[in-house]
């Protein structure tokens, strides 16, 4: 039965996923309270005005004591929060990833929450079925040469303990939802990502250029699910309206090809083997010339795709969005640098930039982008 919650409490709501889902709640009738959490507090415009925010870094030693208050009279939480740098800091990717959603986990149960939705991933699925459709059932050993996927198995596990916990030692039953979308994107991302993964030295001009390149190296095997931020944020609201537990398959009806993205770039493919491309993005960062580990590679040319039945049927959800219209938004978003207000998704000046390089380091090495 579907019901919408009183109060939601949303980790990483400036984000990507989160900014699409605060407007979906701010749409939403009856209301739903949104208490919202990020390490930095965003400007009061839409859709952020909508929450009531809180400072947390859930890689924080202290991050499960300030979350217990937050969340004792929510009925769900949704935990989005991630970081995708500093990527030289390992540890730190690995105490927000993983010692975070403990941190969650057990706040959520301690505090009888009902409800926990938690964003994993595709990137969760052993590799050897590329370019397969693959249920909630395979395997999630991840990519071992992937920090991210490494990372979102541990959080996985992780649930398990706490659900399994959660069940036998006297805390009211714990609900987890574990939504596993493909690679997500929407047109306001752009700047960001432009952010997290453009080399520093890369001029503005250029990056506004970026659909003229006139070739594209890719191997021609590319085969990603891909879905539509918007469409995981409603996937989101189907499953607390729902309550549903396990795992959920989120993607496009049909997965992101090569021939999609030179098309989008408006540039002619040309054929590099995966292989190749690992050993000049490797060198790359070796070199301190990428701020993108090769491990992206590694995660680009061996997560499977997804079977969303269960997502279609359980939850009521459909993709809106197809992955041509995805990576198409995500270009022309890069091309006229969309953004967002929040910290994270928000516009950087030349001069801010230069700023947070000489002060802060580059992206690679810094917690805050």
């Amino acid at each position: 039965m579907a019901h919408a919650p009183r109060k939601v409490v949303i980790t990483g709501a400036s984000g990507n996923v989160g900014t699409a889902l605060l407007r979906l709640f701010a749409a939403q009738e009856p209301a739903t309270t949104v208490t919202a959490i990020a390490r930095r507090t965003p400007p009061c415009t839409p859709p952020y005005e909508y929450a009531d925010w809180h400072e947390i870094d859930l890689a924080g030693g202290d991050a499960y004591r300030e979350l217990v208050p937050l969340f004792e009279d929510a009925d769900a939480v949704v935990h989005l929060a991630i970081a995708f740098q500093p990527a030289r800091d390992r540890n730190y990717l690995r105490r927000t990833a993983v010692d975070g959603t403990r941190a969650v986990a057990e706040a959520a149960r301690d505090a009888r929450v009902h409800h926990l939705v938690h964003l994993s991933s595709a990137a969760v699925y052993s590799p050897g079925a590329y370019g397969e459709r693959v249920t909630e059932q395979r395997p999630r050993r991840g990519m071992p040469g992937s920090i991210y996927s490494v990372d979102k198995v541990a959080e996985e596990d992780v649930l398990d303990e706490v659900e399994t916990a959660s069940a036998t030692d006297g805390h009211a039953p714990l609900t987890v939802t574990r939504l596993r979308p493909g690679l997500i994107a929407q047109h306001d991302e752009a700047t960001a990502l432009l952010r997290y993964a453009a080399p520093s030295f890369v001029p503005r001009s250029l990056t506004r250029r970026i659909p003229m390149l006139p070739v594209l190296p890719l191997d021609r095997s590319l085969t990603l699910p891909v879905v539509h931020t918007d469409d995981v944020a409603d996937a989101v609201m189907k499953a607390l309206a729902r309550r549903a537990p396990g795992a959920f398959n989120i993607a496009a009806d049909e997965p992101l090809t090569a021939s999609d993205v030179g098309e989008a770039f408006d540039a002619h493919l040309v054929h590099v083997p995966s292989a190749a491309l690992r050993v000049v993005a490797n060198l790359a960062w070796t070199l301190h010339l990428s701020p993108v580990h090769q491990g992206w590679i590694d995660l680009a040319y061996a997560t499977p795709l997804v079977d969303c039945s269960r997502a279609h049927t359980v939850l009521d959800w459909r993709p809106h969005h197809t992955a041509e219209a995805v990576i198409r938004e995500l270009v022309v978003g890069m091309e006229g640098r969309s953004h967002s207000t929040s910290a994270v998704l928000g516009e950087r000046s030349p001069i801010g930039k230069l700023r947070k390089l000489l002060t802060s380091g580059p992206v690679t090495r810094r917690k805050l982008p």
